[in-house]
Order: structure tokens, then sequence, then C-alpha cells
């Protein structure tokens, strides 16, 4: 590592320190069940990783750790997708029927729109980065045809740390099953009424909803290291995705230099990167140059952001992965924000 590569990974260091850490208590009530309390890390803390790709200079901290991405993962998922466009098995421009059964809670935007859309498939890429939508995630998931050949598809492209452990609707549907194993039939409408408390979604009555949410917060009384070894017995994955610092600035790096799908995909991929539209207290916040970038968060345990700087200098890959938060959120964020400002002064100060 030369000197100026180190002294940039020192700086990165102290600011990582800053931010505030917390690690659940194994013995305490599990609480709300999500998959950040239940990960048996304590805790991850920071990674990031750094390249300028003009001077080919780097910097990291931590980078080859595994965290948990959140909706990063939805970058590996987006490329999949593209690089099946170009070789002509998936149309960019079929238009797909968005259904009641296809609806996620959590981030987007599909799941306020009247059933009945017909977005095209692009148009589920560009909800999916633009705006994270679930719905959009799950529905470009199947059309690859699930998690087992993204994964497949990662290993053989050479990033063996990164993976997606399951669905949107599995995800959302990990408090019910641990709850009581039968609920693994729930369905997808009935999963979004119990998340949104809408229990007419599903055609169902007050008196279900108001069942089963009892259960979870039987669930949610019960001890932390409980409920993780039930999630084990239950074969419940207890991520949603997992990446290195590193091997997201790979993929960022492979975004950039066109090296991951043709050129116009490229453009299409790189153009939704930077119309992100959450996150903007992160990279994007004191940098003061374009950033096109991708977040995966869930609060108050993860804030991540992944992207491409384009600085006067030259595009800069950085990735910050922080796991195991605590303290106030909207700090945490900042705290990405003030990384990204440190290291684009680092690298126009010297180049």
């Amino acid at each position: 590592m030369s000197g100026r590569a180190s002294g940039l990974a020192e700086l990165l260091e102290t600011e990582a320190a800053r931010f505030t850490l917390q690690s659940p208590d194994d013995t305490a009530a599990a609480g709300v069940v999500e998959l950040e309390s239940l990960r048996e890390r304590k805790p991850l803390g920071v990674g990031i990783y750094v390249k300028h790709l003009a001077t080919g200079e780097e910097a990291a901290l931590r980078p080859d750790v595994v965290f948990e991405t959140q909706s990063v993962i939805k970058l590996a998922l987006a490329i999949r997708s593209y690089q099946l466009a170009d070789d002509g098995q998936l149309d960019l421009d079929g238009r797909i029927r968005v259904t009641r059964s296809d609806i996620r809670g959590g981030s987007g935007l599909f799941r306020y729109f009247q059933e009945g859309l017909e977005p095209t498939v692009r148009d589920l890429l560009t909800a999916m980065i633009v705006v994270s939508d679930n719905s959009a995630t799950d529905l470009l998931l199947a059309m690859i045809g699930g998690v087992t050949p993204l994964n497949a598809w990662l290993a053989a492209s050479g990033y063996p740390q990164t993976r997606m452990a399951q669905s949107i609707l599995d995800a959302d549907r990990l408090p019910y099953v641990l709850a009581d194993a039968r609920h693994l039939s729930l369905t997808s409408t009935q999963v979004y009424a119990l998340r949104s408390r809408t229990p007419e979604w599903a055609g169902l009555t007050q008196q279900w909803l108001e069942s089963i949410e009892s259960e979870v917060a039987s669930l949610a009384a019960r001890p932390l290291d409980e409920v993780r070894a039930l999630a084990r017995e239950r074969s419940q994955p207890l991520c949603f995705g997992q990446m290195t610092p590193r091997e997201a600035g790979r993929m960022l790096e492979s975004i950039e230099c066109a090296t991951a799908v043709s050129g116009k995909s490229t453009a299409e991929l790189r153009a939704s990167l930077l119309r992100q539209q959450l996150g903007e207290r992160r990279l994007p916040g004191l940098v003061g140059h374009p950033v096109g970038h991708k977040t995966g968060d869930n609060p108050p345990w993860d804030a991540n952001d992944v992207g491409i700087v384009y600085s006067p200098s030259g595009p800069i890959i950085v990735a910050v992965f922080a796991n195991d938060l605590g303290g106030s959120y909207e700090e945490q964020e900042d705290r990405i924000g003030r990384i990204g400002r440190l290291i684009v002064d680092h690298f126009e100060r010297t180049n």
C-alpha cells in the first residue's frame, strides 16, 4: 500500500471509529422479530473499500469482512438481469401485469398504485434501483429463476462472498414462520395483509390478523438466543443478503468500466444509479459531485451505501457497510456522508 493510500486508510479508520455500535443481549427478550436482531455477529461494525479508477489507488478498512447487505444486494440482481437481456433471455420491453399477489411491503411505490399496472421489465429495474422497490425486486428475481440461480451466477462470476439469502417475500414471512411453522403456507397476499395490518387486502378478518399478531408478540417475548435457535431449527436464513466491501467495489467497477454488461445496458444502469432517490444523507450528502449509488438499510441496525463518485480527478468507487448500529440513525447516515467527503477531498488534494 502506498503512503497516500495508507494515509487515507488511517483517516477512514478514524472516521469509522466514530460510529455508534450496539450488540444485542442474547438473554433479553427478542422484541420486534427482524433479521437484523437475529444476526449472531456481535457487532459487525463498519467496513469500507475505496478505489480511484483513474490512478488505481485503493484504500480499505475491513474490506473482506462479510456484511449484511440489505438492499445493496439488488445491485447484483440488476446486473444479472441486464446480462440476461443482453443474451436475449429477458425482454426489457416486455410488459408485466402487477397483481395483488406481487405486492410487497417496505420500500417502493408499486404497492401504492392501482392493481393491474403493466410496467415494462426495464421499468421494474429502474424502480428497484431508484426507489429500491421491493415488489419490483421479487418480480425480477422470479424472472431470472430465483435465489439459487442468482447465487450460482455470483459464485461463477468471482463473487464468492456475495449472495442473496432469500426473497423479499420469505424475509417478510419470517416472524410468522418462527411464531408457528404452519405459517410457511401463508400466501403473499396474506403476508402483505399482516405486514400492512390490512386483513381486508387478503379477504380476511381483523380477528385473523390479531390472532397471528398475538403469536408473534409471544415469540418476541422469548429470549433472543431461543428465537435464533428456532430460526435455525426451521431452516430460516438469518440475513437477507451478504457481501464484502471489496466485492461490492468490484461490482461497481464492472459497471463503470462496462465489463459486466453491454454498453447500452451499462448506460441504463449508470443512469438509474445517478437517479437514486434514497440515502441523500449518505454518500451524496457532502460530496458536491454527481454520485451513482445504491443504498441498503433497515433502521436502526444497518445503513449501507455503495456507489461511484464522479469527481473532477476521475470516478471513485466507494463502498461503506455499517451494521449493528446504535444511537441516532440519522447521525450514522451523516457519518457515511462525511466519509464520502473525506475520500473526495483526499483524492482531489493528491491528484
